[in-house]
This record gives structure tokens, C-alpha cells and sequence, in this order.
């Protein structure tokens, strides 16, 4: 039996109790393959008033039964609450055509009960005869009278635990008909990878339902549904506890109204309101004059100076967003939320935690409410992860002011404050592993970067193979099971049909590849806004998109070119527009086709980390298919690790390098690159100013030659 424990527990209480009781009774009750829910669902009435179902058990041999715990003092009142409970959820699943039989029936059946161990049976008032359980017993006969002797078919299990626990909620974003009966076709495969995805598994449930007092840690894959997450955790927040002020944050401009969709889809499917948003502040880490941020927003709240970009850019040329937070840690910062979400976590520095710590209630880290959540193997900027201590630092006697470890033994029954994310959602096995083995460099002339050791890997969904040893030197094989990520497409795409490259002999014969092939997937019905361009060639993106542009609208297709936006955080899908993205604004945003253009740029990176991990970021955008492109040999390149990625694959196999080394040579690269980096940047400021490459190619060539 699967629990989703909503709501704090009190230990040695009547619900402590009823729990490890059904707990210690599944299969004598049937339930084995049933999952309670305490503290949920959580409903808002026509008074506004929340209403919060104490206990909820889906079971494919019962149906839905709800039990309200109650004392005796407050047996009518518990009863019409769960009379209220009771009709928002029977309404709610009678919304879906799948589970209702008639106007009037539905094929999930739902009964509902008051339990009280102390009440006196000869005092009950009449009409609550029948429907408030005395003792344990009863609760037992009530499993059994409830009992099928057929289970639910799954479709219909997965039905309303979709509309139960709010997932339903994300299914009717993206409508969309059939154009042919064809297996192969893209479009009949898209509709059945959204619908395979529309429910998330359990463990994303449960940490989206979830809610404890302190900090909590999220992690997983790029794709494992951490932005959606996080946007279902704030609504149901608000829904709790609705003047309480919430902050979400993150890195990526662009996500901005992704995240306020799914928190008002999640918010209105409980309450059928819109939240209120003087109470949810969804703003970006940074922020500036012409938008709000969280950076930006504390100067002006507790009246610091703002410090300009180029100033802090002269201070941290790498990272001048940690320059400004570092400023903020000399003044006064008031708090102000509540609860505090940070998205993309591994692109923040520490010093934004820092700030994060400061801004949120709570005279100690145990009381402040911060949840942060990560991608594993996605940092554009460091491929391993932070501690807490690290992010968040420590009190003057170097104590960690966040110890995950150390606050869980305070945590209520059923809560977890670590929590980790296995599947990927997003991504078709193959893509997943390639991107992981281009990411890594593994099966180029050495590894690029490498997980620390056996149980690192198995946290990101890999397994490895029987009898093997995780030891410097030896050889490994690791394997993903493909459980754990979409299967569907397996069913009408053979590995080569989702992953494809193409070498082209100049820019121009690359930018034709990637428009005929564009054509032709919008002829076989996916949608223009299905299709996302990522140039990998930073220096060269221009032209790209250029030419792109123009070959496209020549066909009758238009495009949102991320580049020449204008706008502060431009909507990164437009309807009926291709998207034309660099990596960076790439991030945390999907497409079901994703063209990685330019690969040979990153021949000259591809011994180092920001190389790899651009890589890794622009392969795993993809819902389906990934296309390939670049000029010449360089591209062949990693063509080959490619071909060595799919043949392999489920697996990888590779010899365990010494992460020591690595980091030792990275280390090195770091520091030679930084005037390479520089000169890279002049070189982009010169173009931009529209002086001719070949100009600057000549006096770069003066330069070297001490001219």
C-alpha cells in the first residue's frame, strides 16, 4: 500500500493509529495494491472555507472509501465535513467521461464513513445511523462489504487517481486530432506519449502532495518533472494556507509563464478559482528595472543600491549574478515568505541561497520553509552537486544553519525532507543515454566529467550489472531500465528513427537539412510551436537563425527567434512558431522535435565541462525526436560517440576513471581557457558591431604573430 502523507501527523493520535492499522491489515482488507492519502484532497467551499479529507483509500477492490476520524464532541461536525468531502470529489470525477457509466452512476464507487472508538453506539444521532464506525471491527466490515470480486480496470485506476491527486489538471493543455489512422505517423505517436505522460508516477505524487515544516531537497533528471513539481507543491500551499506569502524562483526566464499556468491549473482544479497573486510572488532570481526579481526586489524593499550588470560583471565575468548576491550579504535583509521555492538550483550560486535564507521566515534553519530543487548532471557550470552547508553556509561556529540529515529525526511521521526523482519523463531512452554518454565524454578519447561512485548513478536511474565492481580502472557496464522512461514510442520507432545527424559541407546546406526536415514533420501533423532549433554555435547563432528564418517563411512557416526578442522574458512557445533558442535560454523548456544545430562548435569544447554539459542540456529538451547537425569532420566527431551511445544502449560501458584526475584536468583547462574565453567575447562584441570576420580573423592572426 502506497501512502501520500499531506498533512503533519500527531504522533500516538487516533490517525497514527487508523493508519498502522489499515498498514498492518492490507491484505486481510485487500488494500496491498491501494493507495491512503492523509490530509488530501484539499477542496475550497462556496464560503471559501477549506475543506481537507482526512482519510482517502483508492483501491482497484473498493473504489474510493473516505473516513473522517473524529472525537465525540464533534461527531456531526466531522460528518458534514466529510459529507462535503465526499460531494467535491464525487463531482470532480464525474467531469471525465472515462469513469462516468450515466448521468447518474459512476463507475468508481465512493463511500464514505465517520470513525470514533469512543462514541456511544446508543447516542449516535439517527441520521448518522449506518455511516459512523465505533471500533476497528467495523472498519473492517466495511472493507469487506465494499469488496469486488473483479478489480477496476487500471485505465480507470489511473483516471482517478490523475483527477484525485491533480494531474488531470495539466491533460487538457495541449489538445490534439488525429490526421491519419497510421501507427508511424509523428502526430499519432505524440498523442500517445502526452497521454502516457499526463499521469506522473507515485513518487512524484507524493513529493508534489507532500508538505512538511522545514527545508526540503528535490533532485532528479532534467525531465523528471521538477518544474511541475514544484508549481503543484505552491498551489496546494496556497490552497492550506491562503494568506501565508509564497516565493517561487527560478533561474530561466522563459519558464515564467509555464510555472504560472500549472500553479493556477493546480490551484483551480481544487478551488475553481483563480489563486490569489498578492500572496504568490512567481519571480525570476535576478530580476531589473523592467522586471520584477528577487535580487532586484530586496534592494528596493530594504533600500540597498541595485548594483548595474556591467559592475558586477567586472567583479565575477563568469558568474556576475553570485557578484550581486555577495553585495547583498553586507546589508539587512528583511523577511517576507512564508515558503520559499527554488527552481533550477543547480544554476543559482550559493550566495542566492544566502539571500533565499534571509528573505524567509523563521528564527532557525529548521523553521524556514525553503524547498530547492535540482537536475542532476545539468549545471551548465558545475556538473556536481552542492551540499546544503554549501549553499546556505553556517553560523559563526561553523555549524550548517540547513542539516538535512539532522532535521529529519524532528520531521512527523511519513515526511521526508530529502527526495530524489528516478524517472525521466521527458526524454525516450536513447536520447537520455546519449545525452549521458556525450555529456560525460565517455566513450570519447578519455572521460570529460564522471559521477563520484556506484550510488551517484544509481540516484539517476542506472544499475550496475551483476557481479561488477565500481572501482578505479575497471570495466563497468550500467543500465537504465526503460521502465523509467516513456515507453510508447517504442512501440512504432526503431533508435534510429528518434535519433538522426547529418554532416553538411557549410552552413547553408545544414540550415536546408534542418528546414526539409522541419517540413516534413509539420506535413505529418506536428505543430509549428512543437519544434524547437537549439544552435550550439554560440559565435555563429545569428547566421543560423538568419538563414533558418528566411527558409522557413519561404515555406510558409514563421518563427520565434529568441534572439531578436525584445522582450524582458520572451515567451519561449508561440502558436504556430518554430523556436529558435540558444542552450542557455533552451533550459528548462521541452519541445516534442529538438534540432541541435552547430554541433561542430563544440569539437573545441569537447574536452571540457562547459562543452559536455551544453551537450547534455540541449539533447535531453526533447520529448521524442533529436536531430543532429554540423559542418565537416568536427561533427563527425561526436557522430561517432553517437553511433557507440545507440549501439550500446540500454547500457553504458565504459572503464571507471580516477575523478580525481578529472577534476585535476579541468581544474587546468579552467584556468588556460580564461583568455581564450575573453577573446571569445570580444570577438562576438566585434561581430555584433558588424565588423567583417574576416577582418578580425586577419588582426587576430597579426596579434599572434606580434605584429
Amino acid at each position: 500500500m502506497d501512502k501520500v502523507i499531506a498533512s503533519e501527523i500527531s504522533p500516538g493520535g487516533i490517525d497514527e493509529e487508523m493508519i498502522n492499522f489499515l498498514e498492518t491489515n492490507s491484505a486481510k482488507l485487500s488494500i496491498e495494491n491501494s493507495i491512503l492519502y492523509y490530509g488530501f484532497p484539499v477542496y475550497k467551499d462556496y464560503d471559501g472555507e477549506i475543506v481537507k479529507t482526512k482519510f482517502l483509500i483508492l483501491s482497484d477492490r473498493h473504489g474510493i472509501i473516505l473516513l473522517q476520524t473524529s472525537i465525540a464532541d464533534d461527531i456531526e461536525k466531522d460528518n458534514e465535513h466529510l459529507n462535503q468531502s465526499f460531494s467535491f470529489i464525487e463531482t470532480s470525477l464525474k467531469r471525465s467521461k472515462l469513469l462516468r457509466v450515466n448521468r447518474r452512476e459512476l463507475a468508481v464507487n465512493i463511500d464514505g464513513y465517520t470513525f470514533n472508538s469512543k462514541v456511544d453506539v446508543d447516542n449516535i444521532p439517527e441520521e448518522l445511523d449506518g455511516e459512523v464506525l465505533s471500533s476497528y471491527k467495523d472498519v473492517e466490515e466495511v472493507f469487506y462489504s465494499n469488496m469486488t470480486e473483479d478489480s477496476l480496470d487500471q485505465a480507470i485506476m489511473h483516471e482517478a487517481r490523475s483527477i484525485i491527486e491533480g494531474s488531470k489538471a495539466l491533460s487538457s493543455i495541449s489538445k490534439r486530432e488525429k490526421i491519419t489512422d497510421s501507427s508511424q505517423n509523428k502526430l499519432n505517436i505524440l498523442i500517445g506519449l502526452e497521454s502516457e505522460v499526463t499521469n506522473f508516477d507515485i513518487e512524484q505524487r507524493k513529493i508534489a502532495i507532500n508538505l512538511i515544516n522545514g527545508p526540503q531537497r528535490i533532485r532528479g533528471l532534467a525531465g523528471s518533472g521538477k518544474t511541475v513539481v514544484l508549481a503543484m507543491k505552491a498551489a496546494h500551499i496556497h490552497l492550506q494556507y491562503p494568506d501565508r506569502k509564497i516565493l517561487f524562483t527560478f533561474y530561466t526566464k522563459s519558464l515564467y509563464e509555464l510555472i504560472k499556468e500549472s500553479i493556477t491549473r493546480f490551484y483551480r482544479h481544487y478551488s475553481g478559482e483563480e489563486p490569489n497573486w498578492e500572496n504568490v510572488d512567481i519571480l525570476h532570481a535576478w530580476g531589473g528595472k523592467s522586471i520584477d526579481g528577487v535580487y532586484y526586489n530586496a534592494c528596493v524593499e530594504n533600500t540597498i543600491q541595485v548594483m548595474s550588470f556591467n559592475a558586477a560583471k567586472g567583479l565575477y565575468p563568469r558568474d556576475p549574478f553570485r557578484a550581486v548576491c555577495e553585495n547583498l550579504q553586507h546589508h539587512t535583509v528583511e523577511s517576507k515568505y512564508d515558503h520559499i521555492l527554488i527552481d533550477e538550483a543547480q544554476d543559482l550560486p550559493n550566495e542566492f541561497f544566502h539571500l533565499c535564507y534571509k528573505l524567509a521566515y523563521g528564527s532557525e534553519g529548521k523553521e524556514k520553509n525553503i524547498v530547492w530543487a535540482y537536475d542532476d548532471l545539468q549545471s551548465i557550470f558545475n556538473v556536481y552537486q552542492r551540499t546544503p552547508m554549501q549553499l546556505f553556509g553556517n553560523d559563526g561556529d561553523g555549524k550548517a544553519l540547513i542539516n538535512l540529515e539532522e532535521f529529519q529525526e524532528d520531521l512527523a511521521y511519513g515526511q521526508i525532507n530529502d527526495l530524489v526523482l528516478y524517472k525521466c519523463y521527458r526524454n525516450p531512452l536513447e536520447v537520455l543515454i546519449t545525452a549521458h554518454a556525450l555529456g560525460f565524454g565517455i566513450y570519447s578519447e578519455r572521460p570529460v566529467q564522471m559521477l563520484e561512485n556506484e550510488s551517484h548513478w544509481k540516484d539517476v536511474g542506472y544499475d550496475l550489472a551483476p557481479d561488477q565492481v565500481f572501482e578505479i580502472g575497471s570495466r563497468v557496464e550500467i543500465t537504465r531500465d526503460r521502465s523509467n522512461s516513456p515507453l510508447s514510442i517504442y512501440k512504432y520507432q526503431e533508435p534510429r528513427d528518434i535519433i538522426a545527424y547529418y554532416k553538411a559541407d557549410n552552413l547553408e546546406h545544414e540550415c536546408q537539412w534542418i528546414c526539409s526536415n522541419i517540413l516534413e514533420s509539420i506535413s505529418s501533423g506536428l505543430k509549428p510551436q512543437d519544434i524547437l532549433v537549439i544552435c550550439l554555435d554560440d559565435r555563429n547563432a545569428k547566421s543560423y537563425f538568419s538563414n533558418l528564418s528566411v527558409m522557413l517563411i519561404e515555406n510558409g512557416i514563421r518563427s520565434n527567434n529568441l534572439l531578436t526578442s525584445t522582450a524582458s522574458a520572451p515567451a519561449f512557445k508561440i502558436n504556430d512558431m518554430v523556436t529558435l533558442s540558444t542552450v542557455h535560454r533552451a533550459k528548462g523548456n521541452e519541445a516534442a522535435e529538438v534540432y541541435a544545430a552547430g554541433i561542430d562548435a563544440i569539437y573545441y569544447e569537447r574536452n571540457n565541462r562547459s562543452g559536455r554539459n551544453k551537450l547534455f542540456t540541449a539533447f535531453t529538451r526533447t520529448k521524442a525526436w533529436l536531430k543532429i547537425s554540423g559542418i565537416n569532420q568536427e561533427a563527425e566527431f561526436f557522430f561517432k560517440e553517437i553511433d557507440m551511445s545507440v549501439a550500446n544502449s540500454p547500457s553504458l560501458i565504459f572503464d571507471v576513471p580516477d575523478a580525481k584526475e578529472i577534476e585535476t584536468i579541468q581544474r587546468d583547462l579552467q584556468e588556460r581557457s580564461v583568455g581564450s574565453r575573453n577573446i571569445d567575447i570580444m570577438v562576438q562584441e566585434l561581430i555584433d558591431m558588424g565588423v567583417p570576420e574576416s577582418e578580425i580573423k586577419e588582426n587576430l592572426g597579426n596579434i599572434k604573430k606580434g605584429r
